[in-house]
């Protein structure tokens, strides 16, 4: 383990690790999440299908800041696992998305509510009379029904609050008494967090996701949703740490590490790409009538120009253009593509969820009303959290590894 004797620099960088935010920046988001989530409400009840729409546009938009803060939890998990002394001074902005989960979570608490209520117009499998008439339906009752969908959904969500909670709490306290024992549990406990992460974020993904079409299912479809978090997660880490270093919020982040984290999302985004190839050519290669028909209906009617778009937007133009080590080291060029890919994640979730509710793309100001609303409240949680935290784990102790950090 790095000694914490470190450059001469070093206690002037852990005197300006607090980073200050006024009120107003974290009211500013706040007012505008609640009024853009009231302005979809109020649409969705003006209209025929409204209510239906606004709980598709609800769940897209709910894992799409869900995943986000998935994303974040499986970097840090990954940084402990492996004992990463590059990734110190950036984990604290995974820490705070990571700790951010609960804003989605939250949102997304009436969903698995209405199901007791009776509600089927997002989940097939809650109308009483269609699964009385569906024999498949009968037979995956026993898991697919409103009481144990929402205990697992508690469960779920219990789970990850408590990771990401403990996570940043175990650091902010190392920030003050500089144990370096935090570091140690937290290397040794990152093993069996990440299988518990792996395994909750499959079994979520099959709830709420691949559930929306009760007759389909894939067994990788799991692994397809966790690198779809990564990309996720690893996108916000890469423009918040390229933002940081163009205002020199820090000395503490540079391009060195701004170069590993776009090395990582390029990795992932590849591996996005080798997953998402897998699953289309297993099903085609299969041709087996349960598995078929999920991608015949998102290959009519306008859905297929998505497959196109997602194809050269989310794996095609971030391969070519993030492959130079310059570009990777570029800001300008890093959160312009970590945008891009952020955009093209919500694109695939909608891709994903949407089939199931319109015959051809249907995307108005509900869409982008709710999408708003989401993301506003899930950046108002993180600013928040940066409100009383430092900005780098100060007395971390390989803080000088990674304040030193440069990559061969």
């Amino acid at each position: 383990m790095a000694s914490t004797a470190g450059p001469e620099n070093l206690d002037q960088i852990r005197a300006a690790a607090m980073l200050r935010i006024s009120g107003q920046r974290v009211a500013t988001p706040a007012v505008l999440g609640g009024c853009a989530l009231a302005t979809a409400l109020t649409v969705a009840l003006m209209s025929q299908d409204g209510p239906r729409r606004l709980a598709h546009a609800w769940l897209l938009n709910g894992w799409f800041t869900l995943s986000i803060s998935l994303g974040a939890l499986f970097f840090i998990g990954l940084q402990h696992l492996v004992r990463a002394g590059w990734s110190v001074t950036v984990r604290r902005v995974a820490e705070v998305l990571g700790a951010s989960i609960s804003n989605p979570l939250i949102l997304m608490a009436p969903l698995a509510l209405l199901l007791f209520f009776g509600y089927c117009g997002l989940f097939p499998w809650n109308d009483g009379e269609l699964v009385a008439s569906d024999r498949i339906l009968q037979n995956k009752s026993t898991y697919l029904n409103a009481p144990f969908f929402a205990v697992r959904a508690v469960f779920y969500a219990g789970t990850w609050v408590f990771i990401a909670r403990w996570y940043l709490k175990a650091s902010c306290r190392q920030d003050q008494n500089g144990d370096t024992k935090t570091t140690t549990r937290l290397e040794s406990r990152s093993a069996p967090i990440l299988l518990l992460l792996g395994v909750t974020v499959t079994f979520a993904a099959f709830d709420w996701l691949m559930s929306l079409d009760p007759h389909w299912f894939s067994t990788i479809f799991g692994i397809y949703a966790f690198s779809g978090a990564m990309v996720a997660g690893l996108s916000v880490i890469a423009i918040i740490v390229a933002v940081m270093i163009r205002r020199r919020i820090t000395e503490a982040i540079n391009c060195e590490h701004l170069h590993d984290v776009v090395k990582l999302l390029y990795g992932m985004n590849c591996f996005w790409a080798y997953i998402a190839f897998s699953q289309y050519m297993l099903i085609w290669y299969a041709n087996i009538p349960e598995e078929t028909v999920w991608l015949k209906l998102r290959q009519e009617q306008g859905w297929d120009g998505m497959q196109t778009i997602l194809a050269v937007g989310h794996f095609i133009v971030p391969f070519l253009v993030l492959m130079p080590r310059a570009a990777k080291r570029n800001t300008v060029v890093v959160i312009a593509m970590s945008m891009g890919l952020l955009a093209m994640h919500w694109v695939d979730l909608y891709w994903i969820i949407y089939p199931q509710f319109a015959d051809s793309p249907a995307f108005g100001l509900i869409e982008v009303a709710t999408g708003i609303g989401f993301v506003a409240l899930f950046f108002m949680l993180a600013i928040k959290m940066l409100c009383s935290a430092p900005i780098i784990p100060i007395r971390d102790p390989r803080l000088t590894e990674s304040v030193t950090h440069v990559v061969p």
